[in-house]
């Protein structure tokens, strides 16, 4: 079979997607729309869920890898949460699936590699060890998580994006704070103290 076929297979069904839900695209329907037959789509995808979570982990890959490994927070933020926003119908169509939780765990994948680049480029990051680092990133990548999700759930009424740039600028030097805490040599490294 022709790889044109499944890159225009795609491209039918993420179009399809920013238009209506995916519980009422069809098989049928995409093939239409893209000029193939069905044992063409059949040949590259099981059915239409494997073909969207093939899709949303090549999105996930590519946001990934699209993200400067020394950028600032901000930065980082502003081009993972871009990308969801130019997509953002496919997106909230994608999320209100039957298969949520694996779509879910797509966004996770893109959070946690912000952060993790994010924290690894950071000279002040250096001295913790694996399991602050563990703490840390995991906080991290669970409030961008939330900030999604809480932008899906409100049907994205709002500017992810601008909304979290800014809260990026509200918690400036957090991390930096943390970080610091958890190096060896830091006076505030007490653990017994509570604050």
């Amino acid at each position: 079979m022709a790889p044109f076929a499944k890159r225009e297979i795609k491209r039918s069904f993420l179009r399809l997607l920013s238009e209506e839900p995916i519980s009422q695209i069809t098989v049928k329907e995409i093939v239409e729309d893209c000029g193939v037959n069905r044992n063409s789509f059949y040949y590259h995808f099981q059915d239409i869920p494997s073909l969207l979570e093939e899709i949303v982990v090549e999105i996930a890959d590519d946001v990934i890898r699209s993200l400067p490994q020394d950028a600032a927070m901000e930065d980082c933020v502003r081009m993972a949460l871009g990308e969801l926003a130019r997509n953002k119908k496919v997106l909230y169509n994608i999320y209100c699936s039957s298969n949520s939780r694996f779509y879910e765990k797509q966004i996770m994948r893109i959070c946690e590699h912000v952060t993790r680049a994010y924290i690894n480029s950071r000279a002040y990051a250096r001295n913790i060890n694996e399991k602050d680092l563990h703490y840390i990133i995991s906080f991290l990548k669970s409030v961008m998580f939330g900030e999604i999700i809480d932008w899906l759930i409100q049907d994205m009424s709002y500017d992810l994006t601008e909304h979290s740039v800014n809260l990026c600028r509200m918690f400036a030097g957090t991390l930096t704070a943390a970080c610091r805490k958890c190096s060896p040599n830091s006076p505030d490294n007490d653990k017994d103290q509570l604050h």
